[in-house]
């Protein structure tokens, strides 16, 4: 791992199809980070549900989840080597108050780490974003494949933006992974860290 990478943590938001597993993939090769993908702590309780990849799962769910991210956290909290880089994906919703608790509690856990925590919000246009959601490999992933659910999601939310001063947002519309890796490490390589507990939390404001 480049020590310009070291002891950092990605957060990848945006909505489902953006690509965030695939820019944060290349991210993890060009760095030596870990990737914590959303789907790889969703997919084991997913795997366990009736799924069409269309249909809305059960509201319990995300409480299993919510239980089984935690899990995650107290591992790379207690374990995991202190020079280590982590890049998670996370499709969070500014209206959404557990969203905007999701963002802080792992703000929290780079700040107990002391790692340099970088928010990268990746927006995408609506009809490139349904063309990414409808590819055929994400429903080998369990994520959703609904073009209808893409174009919802887009007209009703917004991705999360909240006052953290590392927060940066970059427009994948047009860019490929790579570029979009280019982007973040230019991004990163600018940043120090910054502990949670001089920024001002506001979860589930505006």
């Amino acid at each position: 791992m480049s020590n310009a990478f070291e002891n950092t943590i990605v957060a990848l938001i945006g909505f489902a199809g953006t690509g965030k597993y695939t820019i944060g993939r290349e991210l993890c090769e060009r760095t030596g980070a870990r990737l914590i993908d959303n789907h790889l702590i969703n997919n084991p309780i997913f795997k366990v549900v009736k799924n069409d990849l269309i249909t809305p799962l059960p509201p319990r769910v995300w409480d299993l989840v919510r239980e089984a991210r935690a899990i995650v956290y107290q591992a790379i909290r207690e374990l995991s080597p202190p020079n280590m880089s982590f890049v998670f994906t996370m499709q969070l919703y500014q209206s959404d108050t557990a969203d905007h608790a999701a963002f802080w509690e792992l703000a929290d856990l780079a700040a107990a780490r002391q790692s340099r925590f970088v928010p990268i919000r990746l927006i995408c246009g609506v009809e490139e974003l349904c063309r990414r959601v409808a590819d055929p490999s994400r429903g080998e992933m369990l994520k959703d494949i609904s073009t209808e659910s893409a174009r919802k999601r887009f007209a009703q939310h917004t991705v999360l933006n909240v006052p953290h001063p590392n927060i940066r947002t970059l427009d994948v519309t047009k860019r490929t992974a790579s570029g979009s890796v280019d982007a973040i490490l230019d991004e990163v390589s600018s940043i120090k860290f910054v502990s949670t507990s001089k920024v001002v939390k506001s979860a589930g404001t505006s």
